[in-house]
C-alpha cells in the first residue's frame, strides 16, 4: 500500500489529532465487528456524501481495511514509544 493510500491519510489525521491511542483502542475493541462496522459505514455513508466525512466513509466501507487501520495505528504508536 502507497504512503498515498487514503488509508494513510486518515492515519495521518488521526494522529495529527492526537488521537492514535484512543482510536486504537476502539479498533482493538470492535476487531471481531470488521464487517458489521463496514456494513455499518456503508448504512451511513448516502447522508454523508459531499461532506467532509466523505474520504473516511469512503475508505471504511471495506472490511479490510479495518484491520489495516489497526496495524498502521499500532505502528506509529511502537515508533513513539
Amino acid at each position: 500500500m502507497q504512503p498515498s493510500h487514503p488509508l494513510h491519510q486518515l492515519a495521518d489525521q488521526i494522529e495529527r489529532a492526537g488521537l492514535c491511542v484512543p482510536v486504537a483502542i476502539l479498533l482493538h475493541i470492535v476487531a471481531p465487528l470488521d464487517v458489521v462496522c463496514s456494513q455499518t459505514v456503508q448504512t451511513v455513508a448516502p447522508f454523508l456524501r459531499g461532506t467532509r466525512w466523505t474520504s473516511v466513509v469512503d475508505v471504511l466501507t471495506v472490511p479490510d481495511h479495518w484491520p489495516m487501520l489497526r496495524d498502521l495505528l499500532q505502528s506509529r504508536l511502537r515508533k513513539e514509544e
